[in-house]
């Protein structure tokens, strides 16, 4: 195991109702680390890394930002809007980080009877320990 694997873990013992968590290089799509304990498979472990790389990076992310930086009249810099995304699925909370300003993101999944103020304060808490992992 990674220490990023080893640092999900400790997220995923740490909330109550957690499922998984994982970490995903933005630039490349890779999956950096992951933990869950639900036994996920590899491949489903992949398309929710590559679903949470398009939601920050996707095409049609990146030209409602240059949509905004038009209509705001702001010059094209590329630079990328989405920090944090919080998605209600039928089954479960979806908390979404980015880190090392934007180079890598950080999901946690949880059971939707997890308080989700617990899930992003445990979701921030652990950035110090997963950011320096981060290549």
């Amino acid at each position: 195991m990674s220490k990023i694997d080893d640092t999900c873990r400790e997220v995923v013992e740490n909330v109550d109702g957690a499922i998984a968590c994982g970490v995903i290089d933005l630039d490349t799509g890779m999956l950096l680390g992951i933990y869950n304990s639900a036994s996920y498979t590899q491949t489903l472990n992949e398309v929710v890394a590559a679903a949470t790389m398009d939601m920050f990076r996707g095409p049609n992310v990146g030209r409602v930002e240059q949509m905004v930086r038009a209509h705001r009249g702001t010059p094209e810099d590329g630079a990328h809007y989405f920090d944090e995304i919080h998605i209600t699925s039928r089954h479960n909370f979806h908390f979404a980080k980015t880190l090392k300003g934007g180079k890598a993101v950080m999901m946690l999944v949880t059971k939707k009877t997890t308080n989700i103020g617990m899930g992003w304060a445990q979701v921030k808490a652990s950035i110090p320990k997963l950011e320096p992992l981060v290549p």
